[in-house]
């Protein structure tokens, strides 16, 4: 529990740092661009901050696991919200990547 607590910190780090990319990519545009131009850094702003959201759910919940309960079924939730994160990073890469490239 404590690797996935580590690795769920880690990924949550990573993903911040892909949110700051795109928003100094959008901040770099002139002040009347378009919105279907900004359109898919937006989009992969607000999915990165979403992947950062399950980042912290699989964290605060790993905390808690340590912290109060050994629970098997928060156990099988956890690992289970993991490979979802671990998912969702590898699918917000591809459709950013996709997007803007």
């Amino acid at each position: 529990m404590a690797a996935i607590l580590g690795a769920s910190a880690g990924a949550g780090g990573l993903v911040l740092v892909f949110v700051g990319i795109l928003v100094s990519t959008i901040a770099g545009y002139p002040g009347g661009t378009s919105r279907a131009t900004l359109r898919p850094y937006r989009t992969g702003a607000w999915a990165a901050v979403g992947v950062f959201g399950v980042s912290l759910l699989t964290i605060a919940l790993s905390v808690l696991w340590l912290a109060v309960s050994d629970t098997r079924s928060l156990y099988v939730l956890i690992v289970s919200l993991f490979f979802v994160l671990l998912v969702a990073l590898w699918v917000l890469a591809a459709a950013v990547v996709k997007a803007t490239v």
